[in-house]
């Protein structure tokens, strides 16, 4: 059947869709054999965590590609997307609409094709099981008219790094005597420890402030936990003293320092102080380390 069989916004089955245009009814990509279309199907709201399906604020609607475990790879249905224009493949995007029924429904969004500038791009998101993978994500831009139905991307992937400064706000936690999960308990003791150093930092005449980096692939914002703009200092916190703290303190001031002119100095901020091995870990990158002393100051290894 032709185009004019289908309009935008008409409701239908996986079954109709591969009997008026081919395909499969399995599967988020169906390349069609007896037809020159490939039918991109997703759910009603994004990916329950992944952030990685749905409209963008840059006009594309980000499509993440196959593969529900484990690193995706561009082979079988995702090299025969990323390959549609040079095959002559139009590609007719389909959404999951609710339903009355037991019959799963799809409401017909309208063609694309790959964004020219930046038909693709590699992130981070969950698979199946909740485990973190490396997965294609592709930029369908709207090829006439196509419906905004659909879910919406919290973060918008950067195509180029962007770096702004916010002023620093000092977060004042009350302990409250019920029961936190351990994953809020260190989170509230990083906030606690921001805001104090903060405020020490200031009572010496320093300037204060925060950063966010949006990179390129990226579905969140980047935010530096703190930093001393008087001595040019990256300041990352953790609420534990473990290795597994430390060492990822260190992963995350490494990364940050690289976007950054002229390149600042690092330091971690810890809720008390760590092991020897840990202190020479960090020295051994030029990482300071600063924890609280019993006096309502802090120490710094430097010192």
């Amino acid at each position: 059947m032709d185009d004019t069989a289908l309009a935008v916004g008409d409701e239908v089955t996986r079954e109709d869709v591969r009997a008026r245009f081919g395909g499969t009814t399995q599967g988020a990509i169906s390349p069609s054999k007896s037809t020159n279309r490939i039918m991109l199907f997703a759910g009603e709201a994004a990916s329950a965590g992944s952030g990685v399906v749905g409209w963008g604020s840059d006009g594309c609607f980000h499509f993440m590609g196959a593969g529900a475990h484990g690193d995706q790879v561009m082979r079988q249905t995702n090299r025969s997307l990323a390959m549609h224009k040079k095959e002559g493949r139009e590609l007719h995007l389909f959404i999951g609409a609710p339903s009355r029924t037991t019959t799963k429904m799809y409401k017909y969004v309208g063609r694309f094709e790959l964004d020219p500038g930046e038909p693709y791009y590699w992130t981070d998101a969950p698979d199946a099981s909740g485990a973190i993978r490396s997965v294609v994500v592709f930029r369908l831009s709207p090829v006439g008219e196509v419906s905004t139905h659909g879910p919406r991307l919290p973060v918008t992937p950067a195509r180029e790094i962007a770096i702004e400064e916010a002023p620093f706000h000092i977060i004042r936690t009350v302990d409250r005597p019920h029961r936190i999960s351990a994953s809020r308990s260190v989170t509230r003791v990083e906030g606690a420890l921001v805001s104090a150093y903060a405020q020490y930092l200031q009572s010496l005449g320093r300037d204060i402030t925060s950063v966010q980096i949006r990179m390129p692939g990226e579905t969140k914002v980047s935010v530096v936990d703190l930093v001393d703009t008087t001595e040019n200092r990256l300041i990352e916190v953790k609420g534990q003293v473990t290795r597994q703290a430390v060492r990822a303190a260190i992963g995350q001031l490494l990364d940050y320092r690289r976007f950054l002119n002229p390149t600042p100095h690092l330091a971690v901020l810890l809720p008390a102080e760590p092991r020897r091995d840990l202190i020479d870990l960090c020295a051994s990158m030029c990482i300071e380390v600063v924890w609280p002393d019993d006096h309502g100051g802090f120490v710094s290894s430097n010192d």
